[in-house]
């Protein structure tokens, strides 16, 4: 009898909604090959965001959250997990909310890393305008910040709803919603535009990116 092969370790993305997560999957497979998107795993539970979380209550916040996974692991090994919290604020707040969420959960056997951007996800897609763009060609190309540090724009998802929407646009206007964030992951990827030099700045951005390389 051929000996059933382990499951391979897997890379568990956790958080805020399912399009965030679905984004991150494809945008991490696009940055390491390697690592096929079947390894790369989006789950819906545990919801273990910390930013507004009393710092007394995050140890058993975290307790609860590794009960979850830990059944997780007993049928597929995880390699590590990847935590997704938008900073809802400007760079640098993605620094301290990373310390905030790797220290809470420093205590699980997986490493954990988490993946903050500053405002949110949407501020990324300033990083790309050409895939934004390619998801609808009736939008606009949002590329007003070209150069520049889009990590300092605020409440990104509303920016880049003014920033696709073109002049003299009809009532009836498809604009951008949170659900077309997978879509421009896809893009993203499919387009080539992962490697430097990118369109724009983000130091959240590039620490995602190094933090992918290490996984």
């Amino acid at each position: 009898m051929t000996p059933r092969k382990a499951p391979r370790a897997t890379v568990v993305i956790l958080g805020e909604d399912d399009n965030d997560r679905r984004s991150l999957q494809i945008l991490v497979a696009g940055l390491r090959p390697d690592l096929d998107r079947g390894v790369l795993k989006p789950l819906r539970k545990p919801m273990a965001l910390v930013r507004n979380v009393p710092p007394d209550r995050l140890p058993s916040q975290a307790v609860r959250s590794a009960a979850v996974l830990r059944a997780f692991n007993a049928v597929t090994p995880i390699r590590c997990v990847l935590m997704h919290e938008d900073a809802d604020d400007v760079e640098p707040a993605h620094e301290a909310l990373i310390a905030k969420v790797e220290s809470a959960y420093k205590s699980w056997p997986w490493p954990v890393h988490a993946v903050v951007p500053a405002w949110e996800t949407e501020t990324w897609w300033f990083l790309f305008p050409d895939a934004v763009q390619a998801v609808r060609p009736s939008w606009r190309r949002p590329d007003q910040h070209a150069g520049r540090d889009v990590g300092r724009i605020g409440n990104a998802k509303e920016a880049l709803k003014r920033a696709v929407r073109p002049s003299g646009a009809k009532p009836t206007f498809v604009g951008y919603t949170e659900a077309d964030s997978v879509a421009i992951a896809e893009k993203i990827v499919e387009l080539g535009l992962l490697a430097p030099p990118w369109f724009a700045r983000s130091a959240s951005w590039l620490v995602f990116v190094e933090k992918v390389k290490q996984l």
